[in-house]
Parts: C-alpha cells; structure tokens; sequence
C-alpha cells in the first residue's frame, strides 16, 4: 500500500509539473495561470489546450485571461498565438513595448476582424501568418493577397503566392510570385528583377518609412547580397538600389560586419555608394561618427578633411571631433569653437557641448557662457 502511494504522488507531481509546464494547473479545486486564481472558471471542464489557450464549457482563455465572446465547447488553440471557435478568431501575444522601454510584459488580445473560423488555418506560426479561404493575416491583421490558396510566407516581411511578390503585406508591383525569393534582409528578387526593400529601420530621419525600389542592371541570376545594404552580381556593385559604377565585384565586400556603411575592393574605399576619392587602401582605418584616417588625411564620410591637422586630431563623441587649431561636426569646422576649451558636456538635456565661451547642441551654438 505504502508502494501504490508513493507510486500517486510521484504520478501527481509529474502531472502537476506538467500542467505547470503549460502555465496553468489546478489547485485545491481552483484553476490557476501561473499564480493568477482564475475564479470565474467552470472547474469541472476547465481543460488547458496548450501553454497559453485554455477552455471550460462556457468560454476561452488567454493566459487565465477571458476571451468573450467565445463558446467554450468549440473554442481550439490554433498555435500559441491564434485561438478560434465556431464563429470568432483571435490572435493574442504577451510582449515588451520596446519603444516605451518597458520592461514588464502585457498581454495583447485582438479579435481577428472578418476572419472566416471554419477555414482559417496557421501558415507560418514562427512569423504569426495565418490565412482563411478570403484573405491572408499577419500578426491578427488581415491584408489582399492575390491567390490565397497559394499565399506562403517566407519570413515576417516577406512573401509569395502564385502570382507576385510581398513585401510587409503589401504586394510588390510587377514581380513573378512563382520565382520570386528572398536574397537578404533587404533584397529579393524573381527570375527578371531585383528589389531593394526597407523598412523604418533602414529609413534616414524623415525619409519614406518603408518600401521597394527595383534595382536597374542587377542580374537576378548572380546576385547576391555581401552586406546589410551591398550586393553584387557578375558586373555590378551596389549599394542599396543603387550602382556603384567603380567598383570591381569580383573583391567587392562590405568593410566589416559592423560596419554596414563603407566597403572595399581590391583598389577602393567606398562610404555606402561613394567612392572616397584618394583614400590609402593600405593604411585607410575607420575611427568613429563616420570620420576615417589613412596615412596622410581625415576624412568624414568620402569627404576628406583638408583643414584636419592628423598629429593633434582627437575623437570626441555624438560627431565632435578636434584638433590643435578646430573643433569639428559631422566633418564641418565649427567657426567660433575654441578647440583647447571644447568639450562634451554630460546629462545635460539641451546642450552637449561647450568651450569657454559658448554651448552647443547638435554642432549649433546656442548659448554664451559669460564668462571672463
């Protein structure tokens, strides 16, 4: 007898751990999702369908959460994300809004609007993508694709069907769905065009958030990408939708991993399309904020610096720079600065610089100091 108990208790836990496993687990005739009582749950029917989607007779749940209105006898988890019943679909996720640097988690709970439940189906669950018989969805959002029996996602930005290309759920005009692929993160291309494709990330302050250029002179069949914003093919550099009219391909590379903006050939620096007109191959360095040395001179960008006395030239931070004679923004002599005085100015909110006799902020001068 002693044998048969320990045998239920160690049986109990393991089926407790694996209910825990899942977030939720019931306790002393209560249901739990991890440490939230769940009180207006039915006990008798309460059944977990996977990690975060749960159900009794009356409802659904979402991480202990109540989704109404639902109907509980047919309400599934279609992944961790999609949940549906006979009649109404719902996409929910738990994430950190990065851009409020949060750093507690919440729930996200949409209704997935006009989603057809008898025929919607997960078609990509690593990207959120799913599709009923009408349209295609991503993320709970629903958008036109072409032929949606067809419809395919290949990764969160990109996809295709039998008829065109997507990119960010919108279709790229004139592309081949049925060749169409993705190169890089930025580039994809089909058996007749290449596309250069960004998003916010990739967009300078105030230019256009995201979109698609087609690439005039690419080769789809040999192209490829060698960095975040170059790439190659048999005759041609490029940086973005952009031809490097010098460059070879043949030695043609990004400058290093992390340095997403200059590349190199066998004979040439460049800073993102520009070649840097006499530039040192053997010696060119990158120091910070877009400024480079070679043997002989600073440059900022491809721009050289004629002024810049190399001996005495200092990095400062946020695209300062100095040396014995100017001080320096983003490669432009700031006029009034005393170069022996100037300075970064820490935790201040509308300043980030000074000298003895003014502040500044972004390269502009904006205060005088007064002093003697």
């Amino acid at each position: 007898m002693k044998l048969f108990q320990i045998l239920l208790s160690l049986l109990s836990l393991g089926l407790l751990a694996a209910c825990k496993k899942s977030g939720y687990q019931t306790k002393n005739g209560s249901v739990y999702y991890k440490d939230y009582r769940m009180d207006s749950v039915d006990y008798k029917s309460f059944e977990a369908l996977n990690s975060v989607f749960a159900r009794d007779k009356n409802r659904g749940y979402y991480r202990g959460v109540e989704l109404e209105p639902t109907d509980g006898a047919s309400f599934t988890a279609v992944d961790d994300h999609y949940a549906k019943d006979n009649a109404v679909v719902y996409f929910c996720d738990n994430y950190l809004d990065f851009k409020l640097f949060e750093t507690t988690r919440r729930d996200k709970i949409i209704r997935v609007i006009q989603a057809d439940a008898a025929s919607f189906e997960v078609i990509g669950s690593e990207y959120a993508y799913a599709k009923d018989k009408f349209r295609a969805y991503y993320q709970g959002i629903g958008f036109a694709v072409a032929d949606v029996a067809s419809f395919v996602p290949l990764d969160p930005q990109f996809g295709k069907d039998s008829q065109v290309g997507y990119f960010q759920q919108a279709p790229i005009t004139g592309s081949d769905g049925m060749s169409f692929a993705i190169v890089s993160r930025n580039f994809a291309k089909d058996k007749r065009t290449v596309y250069y494709c960004w998003n916010i990330v990739d967009s300078p302050i105030g230019g256009v958030r995201s979109g698609v250029h087609t690439i005039p002179n690419a080769l789809p069949d040999s192209f490829t990408a060698v960095g975040l914003y170059y790439a190659t093919d048999n005759t041609h550099a490029f940086y973005k939708d952009t031809l490097i009219p010098e460059a070879d391909p043949a030695t043609f590379a990004q400058w290093e991993e992390l340095y997403t903006q200059y590349a190199r050939d066998s004979s040439r620096i460049y800073f993102q399309q520009h070649c840097i007109k006499g530039a040192d191959r053997q010696t060119f360095a990158l120091l910070t904020d877009d400024y480079a040395q070679d043997k002989q001179t600073i440059f900022y960008q491809n721009h050289p610096l004629p002024k810049a006395d190399q001996t005495t030239f200092t990095m400062l931070e946020y695209g300062y720079a100095k040396d014995a004679l100017h001080v320096y923004y983003e490669g432009k002599i700031l006029a009034l600065a005393d170069p022996a005085s100037f300075a970064m100015v820490p935790n201040e909110a509308n300043l980030d610089a000074a000298d003895k006799t003014n502040s500044y902020a972004a390269g502009r001068r904006i205060t005088q100091t007064n002093q003697p």
